[in-house]
């Protein structure tokens, strides 16, 4: 089990799909950076991806979310874990907020509120923003077998539930893990998927709906039994097609209402296929502080983020604590423990909620390693991000 943890947090790791198994990690002298260079200019692409990411979908809100700065709680810069984050030369920016949008700290290294950064894999919430208002709706079911929305799906996912693929429980062979430890069929595919996401060069313009009915089963059966969640992007793709077709209403669409809920105070992307479909489980691109303000969209419904954290202990798939700082549960498109809800990204970002106090942490990072993320930083995000809300759960009783 050691060694399939110890897969899983590098995959994590290296979340949101980034082709970087393999890739050389010579720096590149060109500029400008662009799709074929930026993957070798780690942080600078990082807080740059908007430029370089060939398709991409923007949103300016038309109606701002107000925030107030003025209500500063300077007691957690004395928090040993949030004062080490600050510290660290790899974060660039750090925002903590109330559901209200009282700021209670912000901090920036070589950046300001009107920095873009790319969220990476924390974009994948999204997906649970959106699960919960089609099931709020009643237009899907957690047990709806995948097929009934992807009339076409290919063995990979077919007779999995829309849960199974929520929840990272899915064996195809676009296999991540196997990938990480060099698996060269596994990797030909995640190249393959990262290519049609938009995070390499696509050549053949390939879309999301022409790729995933290609994936297949891993063995003889694409049900999961692992003793740990089977992390794979893609997986957060066919959910956003099964919400368009469970919805009828394009995902895109879907998207950009999402984004104008978000309030932002700049503009927010989001990376989208060559068709234009919205890439939700990596692309989206925003300034820390909207970043933050989107973190409220995750507890938006304090009492339902409750009982989905006590669901996941029996419906979720394990997160191990080597990369969470506790152990956690991934269910419905997100990562959730006992302090709350959110997710990690690659690069070092970390969205993090707690319904219990209303607490909303965003972090991004630009770390620029051989290894992008390498596991012992989110462990330090994670443990900043709990003992935040352990310090407001305690001043609010």
């Amino acid at each position: 089990m050691k060694t399939t943890i110890k897969a899983l947090v590098i995959a994590l790791s290296l979340t949101a799909t980034l082709g970087m198994a393999h890739a050389d990690s010579t720096p590149s002298n060109q500029v400008p950076l662009n799709i074929d260079t930026w993957q070798q200019q780690r942080a600078q692409g990082l807080s740059q991806l908007n430029t370089i990411t060939p398709n991409v979908m923007a949103v300016n809100a038309q109606d701002v979310f107000k925030v107030d700065h003025q209500k500063r709680d300077y007691d957690l810069h004395e928090i040993p874990s949030v004062a080490r984050i600050m510290n660290h030369p790899a974060v660039g920016s750090v925002v903590i907020m109330n559901r209200d949008g009282d700021v209670l700290l912000e901090h920036y290294r070589d950046a300001n509120r009107n920095t873009t950064f790319s969220d990476q894999s924390s974009t994948k919430s999204i997906g649970y923003v959106l699960l919960n208002r089609a099931l709020k709706t009643g237009s899907v079911s957690l047990d709806d077998k995948v097929e009934q929305y992807i009339g076409d799906i290919g063995s990979g996912f077919k007779g999995r539930t829309v849960g199974d693929v929520a929840a990272m429980a899915v064996n195809h062979n676009v296999a991540e893990l196997a990938a990480y430890k060099g698996d060269k069929d596994a990797l030909a595919m995640f190249d393959h998927d990262e290519r049609v996401i938009g995070l390499q060069r696509n050549d053949s313009r390939e879309t999301l709906r022409e790729f995933i009915p290609t994936i297949k089963a891993a063995g003889e059966t694409n049900e999961w039994d692992g003793e740990i969640a089977n992390y794979a992007t893609i997986n957060t793709s066919v959910l956003g097609l099964i919400l368009e077709a469970a919805t009828n209403v394009p995902l895109e669409q879907q998207v950009r209402e999402l984004m104008h809920d978000i309030g932002g105070e700049n503009t927010v992307y989001m990376g989208t296929d060559f068709a234009g479909t919205p890439v939700i489980g990596a692309s989206m691109m925003s300034s820390t502080i909207d970043f933050a303000r989107y973190g409220r969209l995750l507890i938006s419904d304090a009492e339902v983020t409750k009982q989905d954290i006590k669901d996941a202990q029996q419906q979720g798939e394990v997160v191990p604590a080597e990369l969470t700082a506790v152990e956690g549960r991934y269910y419905k498109s997100a990562i959730m423990n006992q302090y709350g809800v959110g997710h990690s990204g690659w690069g070092g970002q970390l969205l993090w909620a707690d319904p219990e106090s209303g607490t909303v942490v965003a972090i991004n990072s630009r770390v620029g390693s051989e290894l992008a993320a390498p596991y012992d930083h989110f462990v330090k995000l994670y443990t900043a991000a709990i003992d935040i809300v352990k310090d407001q759960r305690a001043k609010q009783k």
